[in-house]
């Protein structure tokens, strides 16, 4: 699972040109299932993303999470993430996960989600979607996972 995480101080998702989702301050989460992937990089991500410090905190440094902050989490899935690009001029997705099992996997992030206490908001799987953002810093990580 490949995940690129941005803090933002706002950020909102938009199919057909009607916004479907929202969030003020948190994290702005593109996610990626890959081969291989099973259903333990779920919970992994979810304890990775509401305890990672990625918040300022005292002296301005990087020391509160998404929990301490009651910050907002957009989950979008973005399968382009497991693109090789190292040869050549066009990607290969041969690394991604097939399209039936990713959206398994990605419903069964949503359920977990619902399950935990991060406020979330999330993007349609494998639909054209436009990302609205607000870059905080700006501060954005790749988790492998």
């Amino acid at each position: 699972m490949k995940v690129i995480a941005q803090r933002v101080s706002s950020a909102k998702v938009s199919i057909n040109k009607e916004t479907h989702a929202s969030i003020n301050k948190g994290i702005l989460a593109y996610v990626c299932f890959e081969k291989g992937d099973k259903d333990e990089v779920i919970d992994k991500f979810i304890h990775k993303i509401g305890s990672f410090s990625i918040f300022r905190g005292e002296n301005d440094e990087m020391s509160l999470n998404l929990k301490n902050v009651e910050g907002e989490l957009l989950i979008i899935s973005q399968f382009t993430l497991a693109a090789v690009t190292e040869k050549g001029n066009k990607p290969s997705f041969h690394r991604a996960l097939d399209s039936k099992k990713a959206n398994s996997l990605y419903n069964l992030l949503l359920k977990r989600l619902s399950d935990s206490s991060i406020r979330f908001q999330s993007g349609v799987f494998g639909a054209d979607m436009d990302i609205q953002s607000i870059n905080e810093g700006p501060v954005t990580f790749l988790f492998e996972i």
